[in-house]
C-alpha cells in the first residue's frame, strides 16, 4: 500500500463525510486532479463521465466516506461568470410558458 493509500484508509477514520472539494494540476499539464465529496452533484458528474468515457476519466481512489478521486482531462474544467437574467427576461419566460401550457392543456 503507497502513502496516499495509507492517508486515505486510516483506521483513524471517524465516520465524518468530507466537505472538501479540489481541482489541483500543474501549469501546461493536459491532465487534472479533482478530489470530490461523495455526496455531491459534481461526484456524481464525474463518475457518470468516468462510465461514459473510461479512456479520460479515470477514478482513481475513493475514500471511505465516500468521496472520490479522479483524474480528467483539463478541457473539461469550465470556469466562468455565470449570465444574469433580468426581471423583464424572467417576465417574458413565464409568459411564454403560461401560454404554452394552456395550448397544451386544450
Amino acid at each position: 500500500m503507497n502513502e496516499f493509500e495509507k492517508a486515505c484508509n486510516t483506521e483513524n477514520y471517524t465516520g465524518e463525510t468530507s466537505q472538501e472539494n479540489v481541482i489541483e494540476w500543474i501549469r501546461n499539464d493536459k491532465e487534472v486532479t479533482v478530489t470530490l465529496c461523495g455526496n455531491s452533484r459534481y461526484a456524481t458528474k464525474v463518475r457518470k463521465l468516468a462510465e461514459q468515457y473510461p479512456d479520460e476519466v479515470k477514478i482513481i481512489h475513493v475514500n471511505n466516506d465516500g468521496s472520490i478521486v479522479s483524474h480528467l482531462p483539463l478541457s473539461y474544467i469550465k470556469i466562468s461568470h455565470p449570465k444574469k437574467v433580468s426581471e423583464k427576461q424572467i417576465e417574458v419566460a413565464k409568459e411564454n410558458m403560461r401560454k404554452l401550457l394552456s395550448r397544451n392543456s386544450l
